[in-house]
């Protein structure tokens, strides 16, 4: 899947999009900081969806994901899967660990989501244990 790595639009226009309320003010043109080495040259991304089946932590699902050749998803990378999987986040929740934005003293992370008509372009705490039925993004390294 193509990914460009251009800046996220403005929040007002992420608003058009997923609608009013439904992205976390952590897209409001902050910055974000990797979680790991990871190249932003513009391509094609293999992206894999990985459902741990049981509680994990955030450090841990990338370390375990590391050894098998993936690296986590950045927030701009979890934008342009949106884009394309519109209905993959209607199904479960998905976060990317690749890339954080700070809000007060959390480090927050994109989260993919949903409820029964609306997605979310929202948010996790890092740091926080993630419970079984959370998904997490990778992108073949």
């Amino acid at each position: 899947m193509p990914v460009g790595y251009a800046p996220l639009a403005s929040f007002a226009d992420l608003e058009k999009e997923f609608g009013k309320g439904n992205v976390s003010e952590i897209f409001d043109g902050r910055s974000f900081q990797k979680c790991a080495e990871i190249d932003e040259t513009p391509g094609d991304r293999v992206f894999l969806v990985k459902h741990f089946n049981r509680e994990t932590k955030s450090e841990a699902n990338i370390a375990e994901m590391d050894k098998l050749g993936y690296r986590p998803a950045t927030h701009l990378e979890a934008y342009a899967f949106a884009k394309a999987n519109p209905e993959l986040q209607r199904q479960f929740w998905i976060v990317a660990l690749g890339s954080f934005a700070v809000d007060g003293d959390g480090q927050y992370v994109a989260m993919l989501r949903s409820d029964s008509v609306r997605r979310f372009l929202g948010n996790g705490w890092f740091v926080y244990g993630w419970y079984s039925a959370r998904r997490f993004l990778f992108v073949r390294k």
